[in-house]
């Protein structure tokens, strides 16, 4: 009777190498098939929480990404230079600033959006709906344990 083969797990050298790849294959993929042109994908992640959360301060898109408030200044400024985003006075407020999509950015979000999931349904289109499901989870237990 042969003796079943010991698992063997994944040691953490081995999956901080592959969150590496993984990061880099999201990034290569995604660079240039979001119709932003030279946007990074957390750029247009921004837009697009712009977009859901209507004119939101700097201070909500600063804690949104986790970053401070000069990173996310940093983070807008290439996005109100390309006239995607539009800073705009807090009518309560004038000391606030919130951020408003413009209709250029809008038009870019929408274009680049229907690329961007055709692109991610191709990398993740090699696991199983049950694969998928599971790696959600475990991405979220992550992120939940780690904020």
């Amino acid at each position: 009777m042969a003796m079943p083969k010991k698992r063997a797990y994944a040691n953490m050298e081995e999956l901080v190498s592959h969150m590496f790849i993984m990061g880099r294959l999201m990034r290569d993929k995604m660079h240039g098939h979001t119709g932003v042109g030279q946007c990074s994908m957390l750029e247009f992640a921004t837009l697009k929480y712009v977009k859901d959360a209507g004119q939101p301060h700097m201070r909500d898109v600063a804690k949104n990404f986790h970053v401070t408030p000069p990173s996310a200044t940093l983070l807008i400024e290439p996005l109100v230079t390309a006239k995607f985003l539009a800073r705009v006075l807090d009518p309560k407020d004038r000391r606030s600033v919130r951020v408003s999509l413009t209709p250029r950015g809008r038009k870019v979000l929408e274009k680049g959006d229907a690329k961007k999931i055709g692109e991610i349904r191709r990398v993740f289109g090699v696991l199983t709906p049950v694969e998928r499901t599971q790696f959600v989870s475990i991405l979220k237990k992550i992120i939940k344990n780690n904020l």
